[in-house]
């Protein structure tokens, strides 16, 4: 016995590593959907919102997040996409990050497709915007007088769902997924001025930051980080990246905690 436990001690840790990696790389190739059942208050406003829109309902969602930020990101406008397209919801996509542009051609190459949905019926992406003070305030009058195009330079009113799109009065929400600070100007210069409800998805570690935005009810709702990607693939119902990430990260400390506590049981039982 005594030699049995002196070999585990001496196993070759590369067997070690290659045990954490497959436990990492196993549920990003293949989600587990482990139970997530602390889905937070925050993430839940957000579905609800959508939940309650009538279908043929009106969003903005503003896509401004580069790839530095994208593993954090992605996931969650994947997510809201999908919730949108299944609630027939339809979507205006806008940016102001020159990164996003490529990042959105991505999301939008193979999602339409797999819900039957079609450009210009049911979302349409804008161009990138430099001036985010300008373009979000002036929407509120008129639309057409910032984007004349979408970004394949169609005339935008040419598209059968912008018909009868003018302004914010036909815009039922934003929903403002970054990895900058430009959900602060959504918040103020739309949310607070317009009136307009105004919601979010960041990166884990600017998360704590919107607390007072949250609790002042300037905005309706937050997506924090790969946790709140998972929380809202739950809500939905449709597994994601945001899954399989935390998934990967539950088993790799499950593993790291199990051999922990094996080797100090041994090193107390037969030292």
């Amino acid at each position: 016995m005594k030699e049995t436990i002196q070999k585990l001690l001496k196993i070759d840790r590369r067997y070690l590593f290659l045990l954490l990696t497959l436990s990492i790389l196993i549920p990003i190739l293949k989600p587990l959907g482990l139970p997530n059942k602390s889905i937070s208050r925050d993430v839940k406003n957000i579905y609800n919102f959508m939940e309650g829109l009538p279908e043929g309902s009106t969003i903005i969602c503003s896509i401004d997040y580069d790839p530095s930020t994208a593993p954090e990101l992605h996931p969650q406008a994947t997510a809201i996409i999908k919730h949108a397209f299944k609630k027939n919801i339809k979507v205006i996509v806008l940016t102001f990050i020159p990164g996003s542009t490529g990042l959105i051609d991505q999301l939008f190459e193979k999602l339409p497709a797999e819900y039957g949905k079609k450009y210009g019926e049911d979302y349409v992406v804008l161009p990138y915007m430099a001036n985010i003070v300008a373009v979000i305030t002036q929407l509120n009058s008129n639309l057409y007088s910032i984007y004349e195009k979408d970004k394949d330079n169609k005339d935008l009113k040419s598209l059968p769902m912008m018909k009868k799109i003018n302004n914010y009065k036909d815009i039922k929400g934003v929903i403002n997924i970054t990895g900058t600070a430009i959900l602060d100007y959504w918040v103020a210069y739309v949310g607070d001025k317009f009136g307009v409800p105004v919601m979010g998805g960041v990166t884990a570690i600017s998360q704590v930051g919107y607390g007072p935005y949250l609790q002042k009810g300037q905005l309706k709702g937050l997506i924090g980080g790969m946790k709140g990607a998972a929380e809202y693939e739950t809500l939905i119902k449709e597994p994601g990246k945001g899954t399989s990430g935390i998934d990967a990260l539950n088993v790799a400390h499950l593993l790291v905690l199990a051999l922990i506590i094996m080797s100090n049981l041994i090193m107390f039982f037969f030292k």
